[in-house]
């Protein structure tokens, strides 16, 4: 049975999750967030433990009630080399490594997988878990910051945590390692064991069939911008299955600009979040509208099983 009709649609429908990266990266992305909640496209975002506003994301999804859709965004890398910054939950010193010489996240993952000793790095991810619980962030799914996550020697922890917490991710399938590789930017071989992680584990993680990220420094008018998200749903998401389209909104504020070169791209996506055409759009493709909430309550069809397959495939 597919991931579609688990979710109880047509073997022949198409789903679609909106999500939302990256909040609590700074203020604007919360605002965003709460402006979008309930009355636009998005279905379901995720937030950024290490992050200083990951206590404003936390608060505004525990106002909104049992409505809101927020997983973690689990976060290894610090893009940003200047001014704003984030490190590890564990500290910038610890022995796996994952921050710079004055304590922050490296700002790629081709960094992360150079200088850091991935087989200890799950103490921080579960540390960012621990922060959301301890703030009281209702988790509805993981992912990964960056796709950093997604190095199987690092999955294999995100594995462990989805295991503990029965919790999905939201990552596709991957059938074609190939795409993969074009997609993380990481060596064949590597998206290949990955692949096989997430096959392996299929019915703990419940992938999806693709994603698609709303592109950063191009189509930025919003006719653009909705052609863009017109042409992924109408011909890349072509066949049944269940989709996502990612973005990063986030409110045109002063503080947004000063700290991100890419702040065009985080407020066109909220705007297209924002807008009646994607609505229309999604209507008019005759999409069935998901988060990732309606995944995770998805009873697993033996327990035992899932629980097995996931921890061999994350030792």
């Amino acid at each position: 049975m597919t991931l579609q009709e688990r979710l109880g649609f047509a073997p022949t429908d198409r789903v679609l999750i909106v999500h939302a990266d990256d909040i609590g990266m700074c203020e604007a992305t919360v605002s965003a967030w709460r402006s979008l909640h309930g009355v636009s496209a998005m279905s379901s975002a995720s937030a950024m433990a290490p992050c200083p506003w990951f206590p404003a994301a936390v608060a505004a999804a525990r106002a909104a009630g049992a409505t809101a859709d927020m997983g973690l965004h689990l976060t290894l890398n610090c893009e940003w080399r200047e001014h704003y910054r984030w490190g590890p939950i564990t500290g910038g010193h610890t022995p796996a490594g994952l921050a710079d010489a004055a304590g922050y996240f490296h700002p790629l993952a081709a960094d992360t997988y150079q200088i850091a000793d991935l087989s200890r790095a799950y103490d921080e991810l579960a540390a960012q878990v621990a922060r959301a619980q301890a703030l009281g962030l209702p988790l509805t799914h993981l992912d990964t910051h960056m796709m950093t996550a997604l190095h199987p020697e690092l999955f294999r922890h995100v594995l462990r945590l989805s295991a503990e917490l029965q919790l999905p991710v939201l990552v596709p399938h991957y059938r074609d390692p190939q795409l993969f590789a074009d997609e993380s930017k990481m060596p064949l071989p590597l998206c290949q064991q990955t692949s096989a992680l997430i096959s392996g584990a299929a019915e703990q993680v419940k992938p999806i069939d693709a994603w698609a990220v709303l592109p950063f420094g191009q189509y930025l008018r919003d006719e653009e911008r909705l052609l863009w998200a017109e042409h992924v749903l109408k011909y890349y998401f072509h066949a049944p299955g269940v989709y996502a389209l990612i973005g990063h909104p986030a409110s045109d504020t002063p503080e947004l600009r000063a700290l991100a070169p890419d702040w065009a791209t985080r407020v066109a996506d909220l705007r297209l979040f924002a807008s009646a055409g994607l609505r229309e759009l999604i209507a008019r493709e005759n999409y069935r509208v998901v988060g990732m909430r309606e995944i995770a309550a998805l009873a697993p069809r033996t327990h035992s099983t899932v629980t097995s397959t996931a921890y061999a495939a994350a030792h």
